[in-house]
């Protein structure tokens, strides 16, 4: 009798243990924000890092260790800089060292939460859209965020300014300037960018030739719903395509020649970064 109650006691002694440890590590693992979205902070140079990634007046944890199970030493919140140390793990995994820029306060953080600026090496003047799935076109969005509204979409091997770019915790973003066809600026995933030498300046066809009669400048049209249209290096389809303008964009008029069948018109953008080369008559009106 007397083993068999020993024996109770020692498995109900076991069974609150369990259970105080549970409550342990229930205290410990604390949120470790607030409240989230898809909002970082803005970079405001190279180097610089901040805490992003969360509501502008949300708060993270500051733990002493690399895990939520680590007490907690105190909290930064949105935009505070910071100066990074060693990163542990990988992906939503990620833990990295941090002290805050003021000293106030130093530890570990989930390494989703730190946005970094643009690297402090040279980064090109323009990206070239290059990557996307067949068929597929690239959004220009808003904000740097899958979420965020499209403004408009960039086809493969499209040329662009380069406006800057930063990490966020959705990957890798590039805020760019659209220099063919609408005039347009938004984010777009970095993934689909390769550094680019900028739109190719076409020198003037030797022996002229060309039909300067006609309007000073031209306006694109006729092209079919969602189609842009093509600037090429020469007078051919089997050009290369430096550009596309979509409707409605405004060109300078440098001349026209007939080649077989179809009518070439060589052209000059009016934005900011002028592209000249050879579009098709046929979607040109005055």
């Amino acid at each position: 009798m007397m083993s068999g109650a020993v024996g109770r006691f020692a498995r109900g002694r076991m069974a609150a243990i369990a259970r105080i440890a549970v409550l342990i590590l229930s205290v410990f693992a604390v949120p470790a924000i607030a409240q989230v979205s898809q909002r970082a902070e803005p970079v405001t140079g190279p180097g610089v890092i901040t805490i992003g990634g969360i509501a502008t007046n949300a708060r993270i944890n500051v733990h002493s260790g690399p895990s939520t199970i680590f007490p907690t030493v105190g909290t930064l919140g949105y935009g505070a800089r910071v100066r990074k140390g060693t990163c542990l793990g990988g992906g939503s995994a990620q833990w990295c060292q941090i002290e805050a820029v003021d000293r106030s306060v130093s530890g570990y953080v989930r390494g989703r939460y730190l946005v970094e600026g643009a690297s402090a090496g040279r980064e090109p003047d323009y990206w070239e859209v290059r990557g996307l799935p067949r068929g597929a076109k690239l959004a220009v969005r808003r904000d740097p965020s899958a979420s965020s509204p499209a403004l408009a979409t960039l086809n493969e091997r499209e040329i662009v300014q380069n406006r800057g770019c930063r990490e966020t915790s959705g990957g890798r973003w590039c805020r760019i300037r659209s220099i063919t066809g609408m005039d347009v600026t938004g984010w777009v995933s970095a993934r689909y960018l390769r550094e680019s030498r900028g739109p190719v300046a076409i020198q003037p066809p030797a022996g002229g030739g060309l039909d300067m009669h006609g309007p000073d400048f031209y306006v694109v049209t006729g092209l079919a719903a969602g189609d842009t249209l093509n600037v090429r290096s020469q007078p051919s389809t089997q050009g290369t395509i430096l550009g596309r303008l979509s409707a409605g964009a405004r060109v300078r008029n440098l001349g026209c020649k007939q080649t077989g069948q179809t009518r070439w018109c060589r052209i000059q953008t009016t934005g900011a970064v002028e592209l000249t080369g050879w579009v098709s008559g046929r979607y040109l009106r005055e």
